[in-house]
């Protein structure tokens, strides 16, 4: 018979992947495919309760008394609210219970459907995780599936939590007594003895990744440095992850050359927080992920199988994994000659050029905060020196703050000079901070004004299509005409400017070093063509297309 899976499938799959067999389900036609399936499944335990509230009660007691997470599971309409009594318990007393309601996917709350109600908001303590799954049709569905369903049953079978998973219902009989799918993945979950998976490194070719990052003790980093090489493996990570350590390589550099099938990781030792170099989508593309978190939350990257979490800190888990007796696929060393290789062509005045000569006077011991998106990603284009912290905020990911966190910064390091590379439209959204009296002279601003949002004029998906009409309400053009002059020097800043190479060449190396008695403001005007012709030259000169970089590893990232 032919393979026709639905979200029912996989979750079932799943369940017995997890060794979760024992079951008490409520009557009801929204649940009726699961029901049916499960209980045809000799793997299954089930239990047949009339009454939900008491169904949950019993699965409390049983989930008690055998120490391992039953589900329990019912229909549509009412019957979840019957839940909440005993999952209170459940929640308070650390009892897993995985709650799985089914719903109509046709109903909304727009529609008068009958027996619809509304669970995408639910009182904090009675799960842990609430989630709901996809009705599926494409392969992306088939991940978040998997993913969603990972998330929550890692937190009832190892952490002892009540979850709740939604899941779309299927009326579709003809597909009932079949196998279940193989192409889910089950992520384990280490808390301590997990040396063993050492086994699985020997001759892979795989690599860390390191997303934006709190700064590294030195313990930490020489624990990541040292595994690294024992391995001869690369640190793939950009300047957010303030890591200095051995085997680095930069995730924009890495992309060029892991473009082939053969020279992607196969496997990606994950850690940190969110990365915003976009190109990193690439790298993870055909690569299964360990992820290390003290916390032992479900957090992957680019929707690639998170099949191992370690619950542990990272210093712990690199300084046991160290490779005393494995033969390595010597992976660093594949891909290192390539990377070093890599040299960019003359740029035009550009935030890429800018970037460039930045990298080459930032006095070392410096700190350095990077607006997002197009200031973050041409400095990832260049080497700093292993003294300078790169800081940028990429958690909540917003135009907003760049000036403010930099002067927060520098305030708290009175004696460290504090760079700011910031595109204009952030910068005047955010320029109140200029004024505030704490300000001091180790404050370096470098403001790129070309008088738009210039991230979008840089993808050619839009520039194709729409030209200049981007600028109208897309990227902003237009705005703060006279510049930034006038408020920083209203604000006590010495003001630098710069609109062509030879003027700017002059003024960077003493922007960067000489001692000011003033907080300093260096204005570079570029033009849009110029931002378009250097961004589209390093990625043209490296055999790339700029929308490969750009679009779909960003696609790759969101999917």
């Amino acid at each position: 018979m032919k393979n026709n899976f639905n979200t029912v499938h996989y979750l079932i799959a799943l369940l017995k992947a997890y060794g979760i067999n024992n079951i008490v389900s409520s009557p009801g036609m929204q649940n009726s495919f699961f029901n049916a399936t499960v209980q045809d499944d000799t793997d299954f335990r089930c239990f047949s309760i009339i009454d939900e509230r008491s169904a949950a009660y019993v699965a409390t007691g049983l989930a008690f008394e055998e120490n391992k997470p039953v589900v329990v599971a019912c229909t549509g309409a009412t019957a979840a609210r019957n839940y909440m009594s005993a999952l209170t318990e459940a929640y308070y007393r650390k009892i897993p219970i995985v709650a799985i309601t089914f719903f109509n996917p046709t109903s909304n709350k727009f529609n008068l459907a009958p027996q619809y109600t509304d669970r995408s908001v639910s009182q904090n303590d009675i799960k842990y995780i609430s989630i709901e799954l996809p009705l599926i049709s494409t392969p992306e569905d088939v991940i978040k599936c998997n993913t969603f369903v990972n998330a929550a049953l890692t937190q009832a079978f190892y952490q002892n939590k009540p979850v709740h998973i939604n899941c779309p219902a299927d009326l579709n009989f003809e597909n009932l007594r079949q196998d279940l799918p193989k192409d889910y993945w089950k992520t384990d979950y280490y808390t301590e003895d997990f040396e063993d998976v050492c086994k699985e490194l020997e001759n892979k070719d795989f690599a860390i990744f390191i997303g934006s990052h709190n700064k590294f003790s030195d313990e930490e980093e020489r624990a990541i440095s040292d595994f690294a090489e024992s391995w001869n493996i690369p640190v793939f990570c950009d300047h957010t992850s303030q890591y200095h350590g051995k085997n680095k390589i930069h995730t924009s550099h890495a992309f060029y050359m892991v473009r082939n099938l053969a020279q992607k990781p196969k496997l990606i030792i994950d850690i940190g927080n969110i990365s915003g170099d976009y190109t990193y989508g690439a790298i993870f593309k055909d690569a299964e992920v360990w992820r290390v978190s003290i916390d032992g939350s479900y957090l992957g990257r680019s929707s690639r199988p998170l099949t191992k979490i370690f619950a542990i800190t990272e210093k712990m888990f690199f300084s046991k994994l160290i490779n005393k007796q494995y033969n390595n696929s010597n992976y660093y060393t594949k891909i290192k000659n390539s990377i070093e290789k890599i040299k960019y062509p003359e740029l035009p005045l550009s935030t890429a050029y800018v970037c460039q000569s930045l990298a080459k006077y930032i006095p070392n011991n410096s700190s350095l905060h990077l607006a997002i998106l197009n200031s973050l990603r041409n400095m990832n284009f260049f080497n700093l020196h292993s003294s300078i912290s790169v800081n940028c905020n990429v958690g909540g990911f917003g135009i907003d703050g760049a000036v403010s966190t930099l002067v927060g910064q520098s305030v708290a390091n009175p004696n460290k000079k504090c760079f700011g590379v910031i595109g204009d439209l952030a910068f005047f959204y955010d320029m109140n901070a200029l004024g505030i009296r704490h300000i001091r002279n180790n404050l370096r601003i470098i403001v790129i004004n070309n008088n738009k949002g210039m991230e979008f004029r840089i993808g050619k998906e839009l520039e194709n299509i729409l030209h200049d009409d981007i600028d109208i309400l897309i990227a902003a053009g237009g705005h703060n005409k006279g510049g930034a002059k006038g408020w920083a020097e209203a604000c006590g800043f010495e003001y630098l400017c710069a609109n062509t190479k030879e003027n700017f060449n002059n003024q960077i190396n003493a922007f960067c070093n000489e001692n000011f008695s003033k907080p300093v403001l260096f204005e570079i005007f570029t033009n849009t063509k110029d931002e378009q012709d250097a961004i589209n030259s390093i990625c043209d000169f490296n055999k790339n297309k700029i929308e490969e970089t750009l679009i779909k590893s960003y696609k790759a990232i969101i999917r």
